[in-house]
């Protein structure tokens, strides 16, 4: 068109923001050989040096031996501590750069979900009150710490695959036709397969992918039933009706939290794990007494 825009060839590569692999391991392996570098030119200064010294002062003898000995023991033990010392330190620097990556990771996922959120207008704040419940309720039912970052990734992410459905369908203002609740039961597939390429995210990929499922399998996508849901979607599946009828919404208002107690526990064995109904009835009785001791 008029030449303005230059056509990109087939052999141009894409554009990436992401540092190669070659140029980390890059860096890695410069920093190991000048360590390496670093610990044998001391050490054959020390080898020289020393060996000559000694000889100097001890021509001869028992002692000489012993020095010998002795001046190797020091040397051995100075640079096990400077190499320690070295290494711990840039240790500590990885583990900083590790969490300021990890920190950059959630406030991006973050913003996606204030972005679904704010698409969908209604709900608010939702996807971040379910995310922080559902670790809560996560660590009442004993679940490992070491997994429930990834439950807050997941719960938080619930509902990522609505960015794929249209708004026609979506904002409906009214209750949806046949066809249109077939696109919205897509949502859950079109979040997974978002998610799945995404490495950091695969362990965080049963709450969006799963959180319809039905615990006596007439949810959806799979119509998973009883235990074959994973964990984590049960547990936020409970979260999720919780907060959806003491939120307020524009098509009617909040309901007390009594009554959400009664809805929640009038769908158990149906659409909820029984399970985590009961340390979820629990959790809310513990957090209702340290409300009322204020």
């Amino acid at each position: 068109m008029g030449g303005d825009v230059d056509e990109l060839s087939e052999t141009d590569a894409p554009f990436s923001l992401t540092v190669p692999k070659e140029t980390v391991v890059a860096r890695h392996v410069d920093f190991a050989a000048r360590i390496a570098i670093g610990y044998l030119l001391i050490s054959i200064i020390w080898i020289l040096a020393s060996d000559r010294l000694v000889i100097w002062l001890l021509p001869a003898g028992n002692l000489a031996d012993w020095v010998q000995s002795a001046k190797g023991i020091i040397f051995v033990s100075i640079t096990a501590l400077a190499l320690y010392l070295v290494v711990h330190l840039y240790v500590k620097r990885l583990a900083k750069a590790r969490e300021d990556l990890q920190a950059a990771w959630d406030q991006t996922l973050l913003g996606w979900a204030m972005a679904i959120d704010a698409r969908e207008k209604a709900t608010g704040l939702h996807s971040q009150r379910v995310a922080k419940l559902t670790v809560q309720l996560a660590k009442q039912m004993r679940i490992k710490p070491a997994d429930l970052t990834d439950i807050y990734r997941g719960a938080l992410l619930h509902d990522i695959g609505k960015i794929g459905v249209p708004d026609a369908v979506l904002l409906a203002p009214g209750p949806l036709t046949v066809e249109q609740w077939a696109i919205m039961r897509q949502h859950p597939e079109i979040g997974m397969r978002m998610l799945a390429p995404i490495e950091f995210l695969k362990n965080a990929i049963d709450i969006p992918y799963c959180h319809h499922e039905r615990w006596d399998g007439s949810g959806y996508p799979r119509g998973l039933k009883g235990n074959e849901i994973p964990l984590a979607a049960r547990i936020f599946a409970v979260v999720d009706v919780f907060d959806a009828v003491t939120s307020d919404r524009s098509y009617r208002s909040p309901l007390p939290t009594a009554e959400a107690m009664e809805l929640v526990r009038g769908e158990t064995g149906t659409l909820l794990d029984p399970q985590v109904v009961a340390a979820f009835e629990t959790l809310m009785a513990q957090q209702a007494r340290a409300t009322s001791t204020r």
